[in-house]
This record gives structure tokens, C-alpha cells and sequence, in this order.
């Protein structure tokens, strides 16, 4: 049976030209003054022939091309190189420009985190949607199966009670709808983790509920191993492997029995952003044996990146990546307000504006005389960044800085427009969000 294509691409672009006209709210932060009183308009944004770091009013949010495109191609080559199939976490932008940036670089199918992002997807045209979590709820249920029934589409939940499935069937048997492109991933968690089977038992009851109810096919294991390590100390690493291996059994044992649906290879879909190279490295070996399955990795960050925790730990800065380093393309103007204290420059970009959960937001531009590198946000308020120099001349009110981002997700979903701007900061595209 031949696979339909991850993306309908006509479908993508009209749907993107239709968002490019759609009209901007009136003051929305980080956009200049609107031309003769008319609102913005993200195509009108960029046609307009602004310098943000001339043009802009402070705070606002910006993407540098250059670093959007060398992500994307370094991650399609790694991908292509080590026999992995991508599902980006379309969660991570929640931006269709973004997203057909991630198809046309080889990515697979795009992976979300909640039905109506699903749904967002498919409007923009993703034709293969992976749903890294458990849904419950009768309405996004049903229009996930509504999905799922169109021809051509391909839904990958994740499920790990007989509880969800009963509930997907529950919606199929409400709306008349045969889902025939639901392929369901038994999740596989760790114990005070997140989602996910807690044992062996609970996995094979999933699916044996999946099979005699006749409500979709077994597609394959989906796992994350974030909750069992959280960095890449000797303890983590440990406790990750450990994991991997309760994964790769399950999944070694239910293809052996004949579980997984014959019509397509089965998935095993696990990796986020923070090692993902030594997880595939690790199944991969494990399950050399097994000649026909796919190895879809999940990670959202890689296209954005950052100046913090990813460049610091991430994949592409380790002694064996063999390709150039991922590069932080996410940047937000802001401009120093105040100077009361010798030691400490006040910001006027805060919480609503960057992300504070996975290390410090800093000062990458303009850099300490002294060659110490960027300046850390030490604290944030709603409306301010608190920086403290050394030198008391450096950062006086008035000067205008670059902030770099320690973990995109939570600045990227504080900005309802990202201008897309080339090596020299002119503005030559827009990435509309919606969160």
C-alpha cells in the first residue's frame, strides 16, 4: 500500500498566504506604528523594507533565516545519515512557515501535543500527524477520528489504558466516521513520569483492547526518555538505558508476536532534543536483528535552538557530532530603561515577553569590554530583566540589546507574529504563530 505524502503543499501554501493577509491587532507588541492608520498585515510586514534594529519599537521578537535554514539542512542530513525519520514537535513554533521550512529538509510528519494542534496541522496541510499524548475528552476525540478519516491522512496517537481506547471508540461509534489512517502508538512511561504504561502487562492489555475492539491498528511503541534522566551525567545516562531497554523489550516482543499491523513497518517513536543522538545510537544496536521498522525521532528544538541549555548540552556541540553545530536563531530586542545602581541595568522585556524554565536568558549583544561573554539575566519581573555588569559603564540607558534564549518553547509562544530577518537584520519574512 503505497504511504500518502507527509505534507500537501498546495494546501500549506494557500493556507499560508491566506494567514499572511490576515490583519494584525492594532498595537501589538513589537510591531512599528502602523502605515496611515492601517493594521499590519504579516505580508505587509514583510514587504515593508524595516531594519529591526532600526525600525522596531522594544521589546520584540526576531528569527534569524540564515540560522532557521542551516538548522533545518544540518538535522535532515543527520537525520538521512543515521537511518532516522523526523517528526519535528510542531508544539515547539506552533508555526506553519516553520513547519514547511522543517518538510522541505526530509522531516516525516510533523508530531503535536494536543488534538486542536492536530487539527491546526492538518489545516496547513500535514498529512502525517503524530499525537504525542493521551486525549480523553469526547470533542477532541471526535475530531481526531474525524481526522483520521479523511483520505490520504495518517494520525500516530499515543494510547496506554484500555480507558483512551475505549474512549476513541466511544467517538468513532458518535460520529459514524471510519477512521481508517489511526494508527495507535502504545506509550510506554517511566514510574513518576509522565504518560505511558507503567508495565508489561499494562501494554499488552492495551492492546489487546486495540485488537478485539477493532478500533484502529497497532502501529508501533511510542516513548520519551526525558523523565527517566534529565541531563547527560554517568546517573542519567544510566537510568535512560535502563529505560530504553523496558522500551526495546516491548517492542522486540509485541513484533515477534505479531502485534504491530502488518500493512506498514512499525514505528518506534522516542527522542526529544537533549540527546537524541544516544538514544538512536542505543536502539539502533539493540534492534539490529529487527530489519523492517522506523525509528522516528521527536525533536522540536532543533530548528529554533538557542544561546542557552541547547547550545551548551545539545547534541550538535558533542565530541561526536560530526556536523556543523546547530545555531540559535531566536533573538528579542529589547532596550535598557534604567540604571539605578552601579551594578544593575534594568531591561523592558520580562516574563511576558521570554522564557525562564530551562536556564537564563542573556545578553548577547552588545558583549562585555573585557571578553567575559554574554551578560546572564539574573532575575525577571512581569515588564523587566535584571542584569548586572561589572563595568558601570557598560549597558547606560538607552542602549538598545540583542537577548538570546535559553529553551525556545516558552518565549516562542509569548509572540503572536516572529519577523524572520537576514544576516543584517533586515525584515524579510514573518512566522505567524498560533498557540
Amino acid at each position: 500500500m503505497p504511504q500518502p505524502a507527509g505534507i500537501d503543499y498546495e494546501v500549506m501554501e494557500e493556507a499560508l498566504r491566506s494567514l499572511d493577509r490576515i490583519p494584525l491587532p492594532s498595537g501589538l507588541k513589537g510591531l512599528p506604528p502602523e502605515p496611515d492608520g492601517s493594521p499590519w498585515t504579516p505580508a505587509g510586514l514583510a514587504a515593508a523594507g524595516l531594519n529591526a534594529l532600526r525600525d522596531l519599537p522594544t521589546p520584540f521578537a526576531m528569527l534569524r533565516q540564515g540560522a532557521l535554514h542551516h538548522n533545518a539542512e544540518v538535522m535532515g542530513r543527520w537525520c538521512a545519515d543515521n537511518g532516522v525519520l523526523l517528526a519535528p514537535h510542531g508544539k515547539t513554533t506552533m508555526a506553519p512557515a516553520l513547519w514547511r521550512l522543517q518538510f522541505e529538509n526530509g522531516t516525516w510528519a510533523l508530531t503535536v501535543a494536543l488534538p486542536h494542534q492536530a487539527v491546526t496541522a492538518h489545516r496547513f496541510g500535514i498529512r502525517r500527524i503524530l499525537l504525542a499524548n493521551e486525549a480523553a475528552d469526547p470533542v477532541a476525540l471526535e475530531s481526531l477520528v474525524r481526522l483520521a478519516g479523511q483520505p490520504g491522512t495518517e494520525v500516530y496517537s499515543f494510547v496506554d489504558s484500555v480507558a483512551v481506547v475505549r474512549a476513541y471508540r466511544a467517538a468513532i461509534d458518535s460520529t459514524g466516521v471510519e477512521p481508517i489512517g489511526l494508527r495507535f502508538l502504545i506509550d510506554i512511561g517511566v514510574p513518576n513520569g509522565r504518560t505511558g504504561c507503567r508495565s508489561r502487562a499494562e501494554a499488552e492489555a492495551v492492546a489487546r483492547e486495540i485488537r478485539q475492539t477493532g478500533t484502529a491498528v497497532v502501529g508501533g511503541i511510542g516513548a520519551y526518555e526525558g523523565p527517566a534522566g534529565e541531563d547527560r551525567s554517568p546517573e542519567s545516562l544510566a537510568s535512560v538505558n535502563s529505560y530504553l531497554g523496558s522500551v526495546i523489550g516491548t517492542f522486540r516482543d509485541f513484533h515477534e508476536a505479531g502485534i504491530f499491523a502488518a500493512d506498514h513497518p512499525p514505528v518506534l517513536s522516542i527522542g526529544g532534543s537533549e540527546i537524541f543522538e544516544i538514544v538512536t545510537e542505543y536502539i539502533q544496536h539493540e534492534l539490529a536483528p529487527i530489519d523492517s521498522y522506523r525509528l522516528v525521532i521527536r525533536s522540536g528544538c532543533y530548528l529554533v535552538h538557542d544561546h542557552g541549555h541547547y547550545a551548551a548540552v545539545g547534541p550538535s556541540v558533542q565530541p561526536g557530532w560530526a556536523y556543523t553545530p546547530f545555531e540559535g536563531a531566536l533573538e528579542v530586542g529589547a532596550t535598557v530603561v534604567s540604571r539605578p545602581q552601579a551594578d544593575l541595568s534594568l531591561l523592558n522585556v520580562g516574563r511576558r515577553d521570554i522564557g525562564f524554565d530551562e536556564g537564563s536568558p542573556s545578553v548577547i549583544d552588545p558583549l562585555p569590554d573585557d571578553g567575559s561573554g554574554p551578560l546572564p539575566i539574573v532575575e525577571l519581573n512581569d515588564q523587566h530583566a535584571f542584569v548586572r555588569p561589572d563595568n558601570p559603564a557598560e549597558l547606560p540607558v538607552g542602549t538598545a540589546v540583542r537577548v538570546g534564549i535559553s529553551h525556545p518553547c516558552t518565549t516562542l509562544d509569548k509572540w503572536r507574529v516572529l519577523l524572520v530577518v537576514d544576516d543584517d537584520y533586515n525584515v524579510v519574512g514573518t512566522a505567524t504563530t498560533i498557540f
